[in-house]
């Protein structure tokens, strides 16, 4: 499966990726964090008046520039996946298939397949909790539509399943969240090995941004959202495509 102006991840990295982030509910390559970092400041300064595929949802440049940078989260470091490296191949069909669209979430593989796509990592500067973001842009809002309605009905159906690297996560739904100026969101948990990883994803229009965060299942804060990286993104994800 192709998607326009994006290229898939060899086999090789994608397994190296999958590996080196396993338990996350994401996987991919990342530009080191200085390189990624003045690209993506740069990227926010030009502004959300471009970047539209004929008028209508955002295309790769577009997206990349209604990703948060260190304009809007000056407390936070930042991670940025290249382009043509944000969105990931799938391995092993999970087990049981209903459980899918949650690994295609883990692996950055959903179905359907968008137009385009971007990425970055980001944590505070006084603390290495990460969130992963990854935003996805659909010709149609349809689509974007079908990949919420997949992922939540997974999220209720599964219970747990074997990924593609052969480990066997739990899965639980959790209650939808406010998707703020998005139109829908949901929300569940994967966990292993004693650590959760979580995943609030969101639609708004055509475009769909997932985010995800881990901690151990002991934490007192285990599960707590990462609300100021999720409001500054969905925000100004909606403004930059004229949904907000």
């Amino acid at each position: 499966m192709r998607v326009d102006g994006l290229r898939r991840v060899p086999a090789a990295v994608a397994m190296l990726a999958a590996a080196a982030l396993l338990a996350g509910c994401g996987g991919g390559d990342e530009e080191s964090t200085d390189g990624g970092s003045d690209a993506a400041a740069e990227s926010s300064r030009k502004g959300t008046s471009e970047g539209k595929a004929g008028g209508g949802p955002l295309d790769a440049a577009g997206l990349e520039s209604a990703a948060v940078a260190e304009a809007d989260l000056p407390d936070y470091t930042f991670t940025v996946f290249k382009q043509g490296t944000v969105l990931g191949t799938k391995g092993k069909p999970a087990d049981p298939a209903a459980c899918q669209p949650i690994e295609d979430i883990r692996l950055r593989s959903p179905e359907p397949a968008p137009a385009a796509a971007a990425a970055r990592s980001v944590h505070p500067k006084t603390d290495i909790q990460e969130t992963e973001i990854a935003l996805y842009a659909y010709a149609k809002a349809a689509d974007a539509e079908e990949l919420l309605t997949r992922v939540r009905e997974a999220a209720k159906g599964c219970t747990g399943y074997e990924d593609d690297m052969g480990l066997n996560p739990t899965v639980t739904a959790l209650a939808d969240p406010d998707p703020g100026p998005g139109d829908e969101a949901v929300a569940y948990q994967r966990e292993l090995s004693g650590t959760a990883h979580w995943c609030q994803v969101v639609r708004s229009g055509p475009h769909v941004a997932v985010f995800s965060w881990k901690s151990p299942v002991a934490n007192k804060k285990a599960g707590e959202a990462p609300d100021e990286v999720i409001t500054a993104q969905l925000k100004k994800l909606t403004e930059a495509a004229g949904t907000g």
